[in-house]
């Protein structure tokens, strides 16, 4: 490949990559939505949550961010392990759910940090 090449594609790669970011907060913000729904009961959520931490698995390796991978496959598993038992949800279950979420939200700020600062300044 032609270092012209090289370079439009790190170009692209990194403009992806500030875009992803740039929308962690929406995806933050269903993490936590979800969080909530399970918190009042709504046990039928834990299906979203667990849809939500499975996407946020994938994506986050695709987009290069290994820490948001694993801590969403932490939470996805959980949220597996919750639904596949049926048993009511009890508040150290819902902890650990939020302890989950958090834990994206903190891998989410690591790498923004880490990718130069805040997404949303380099967006658009």
């Amino acid at each position: 490949m032609l270092p012209e090449a090289d370079d439009l594609l790190a170009q692209q790669l990194r403009q992806l990559r500030r875009e992803y970011l740039f929308d962690s907060a929406k995806r933050l913000d269903e993490l936590r939505q979800l969080g909530a729904l399970l918190a009042n009961g709504e046990r039928a959520a834990l299906a979203d949550l667990h849809q939500a931490f499975h996407r946020l698995a994938g994506s986050g390796g695709s987009y290069g961010f290994p820490a948001v991978s694993s801590t969403s496959r932490d939470g996805e598993r959980l949220a597996q392990r919750l639904k596949t038992s049926g048993a009511p949800l009890a508040s150290d279950d819902i902890k650990a759910l939020d302890q989950c979420i958090e834990g994206v939200a903190n891998a989410f700020a690591e790498a923004q940090s880490a990718d130069g600062g805040d997404a949303a300044s380099e967006h658009g």
